[in-house]
This record gives structure tokens, C-alpha cells and sequence, in this order.
């Protein structure tokens, strides 16, 4: 089963892991290269998955982890300000 990514809200960190849900939360406002670092980190160090190039984040199994469209379309809002 693949990780997922979720926004969510009233987290103790800006990342999550959820192993009862499979998945990845990330809190609301972040800023995505902090969010892709803190990932990053995750994924890697914690769950054994393997390093990415760039922006590409893997799931343990070697498939793209896709960030949820909301975190997507915050920093594009962003970088048009």
C-alpha cells in the first residue's frame, strides 16, 4: 500500500507519519520546500524508502508520493505575490 499525503490541521510537527492510515500529515500553512525537506527526511531516514531525485519524493515501494493539490496550489498562489 502507498503512502499518502493529507494536509491537516493542529499538528505537533509540520510532518506526521500515520502508520494506522498509511499515510503522511502535513500541517496546513507550511511552506512546500520545508514540507519536501521534512519528507523528504521521513520517508527516507524512518520509513526506508529510497532517495529521490530533485523534488521527487518515493514511497518505500518506489512509486512518486503525490503531495495533496492544496499544498500544490498555496505555494503557487505564493510565488505569484
Amino acid at each position: 500500500m502507498c503512502i499518502h499525503v493529507r494536509v491537516a490541521t493542529d499538528l505537533p510537527t509540520m510532518v506526521v507519519w500515520d502508520p494506522d492510515e498509511v499515510s503522511v500529515l502535513v500541517a496546513g500553512g507550511s511552506h512546500l520546500i520545508d514540507v519536501i525537506r521534512e519528507l523528504r527526511a521521513l520517508l527516507t531516514i524512518d520509513l526506508g524508502a529510497p532517495e529521490g531525485t530533485g523534488n521527487v519524493l518515493l514511497c518505500y515501494c518506489g512509486m512518486r508520493v503525490k503531495l495533496p493539490a492544496e499544498l500544490l496550489a498555496r505555494a503557487v498562489a505564493a510565488q505569484a505575490c
